[in-house]
């Protein structure tokens, strides 16, 4: 059976629409940054579904954005998310292997139906725009997905405060070619003005003097320890609370 009839089946039996599965997907050519498009990985549709369920079902003052590294906040760090972020009604909306173009379409088939309005949004993605096309996307592409992402956002929620996180180290070595591409892109996100944003950036903390990986924060080398997403909580949960606050709300830490 041909490929894009064995796709559009799934699509179909999972719910999700096929309307983005017209052309071959060409792994050597980057997708635009800024157009929606399909995570099409054989694991989101079971994670989206738990996205969604969430969004549905869970009070939302603080909406988590991302992609794998976001999502393994409910797993590897599972620990400190329901000690920190849970009594904050944080909910995630992370995706493992998503790239801007496939947030940005999660974000027009879900509309954002979050219970509630956000008041704060952590927001950090990029790094599978890094990985998957090695500098074919540049930098200043994959940033024009991210200021597209918070746009997006702000006109569904325009008095949602988002905090952009820029990319985590992206491989061990300082001079490695996907670190130094993730610091170019940090260098981008640090260039935009939006309104009600702000940006950040806890690398110190993951890194050695030399910019070396802290010894027992990775377990390779992009995702985090279960050490490594507790000192990313330690700089992060202050951030948070400091927003929550400013918009009137009690934040609660256990």
């Amino acid at each position: 059976m041909n490929s894009k009839v064995l796709i559009a089946a799934a699509c179909i039996l999972s719910g999700l629409p096929t309307l983005l599965f017209g052309a071959t997907v060409d792994n050597n050519t980057p997708t635009s940054p800024v157009i929606p498009i399909y995570n099409d990985r054989h694991w989101v549709p079971a994670r989206y579904a738990k996205v969604k369920q969430n969004m549905a079902n869970l009070p939302c003052d603080v909406l988590f954005i991302g992609d794998s590294i976001t999502e393994q906040w409910e797993v590897v760090g599972k620990k400190v998310w329901d000690e920190k972020f849970v009594p904050l009604k944080a909910v995630n909306f992370g995706v493992s292997g998503d790239r801007t173009e496939h947030i940005l379409w999660r974000m027009e088939d879900t509309k954002l139906a979050t219970t509630t309005p956000p008041k704060v949004c952590v927001l950090m993605v990029g790094t599978n725009n890094i990985g998957m096309w090695e500098g074919k996307q540049t930098p200043k592409e994959t940033v024009e997905g991210i200021k597209k992402i918070v746009t997006t956002l702000l006109d569904k929620f325009p008095d949602t405060h988002v905090i952009i996180l820029e990319t985590t180290p992206y491989g061990p070595q300082p001079q490695g070619k996907l670190r130094i591409l993730g610091e170019k892109v940090n260098a981008e996100i640090r260039k935009l003005k939006l309104p009600n944003t702000n940006i950040v950036n806890y690398n110190k903390y993951f890194l050695n003097p030399d910019k070396t990986f802290r010894p027992g924060l990775f377990k390779d080398d992009v995702h985090l320890t279960e050490q490594g997403y507790q000192v990313w909580s330690e700089h992060l949960l202050p951030e948070v609370e400091k927003w929550l606050k400013k918009s009137g709300t009690t934040a609660i830490r256990k």
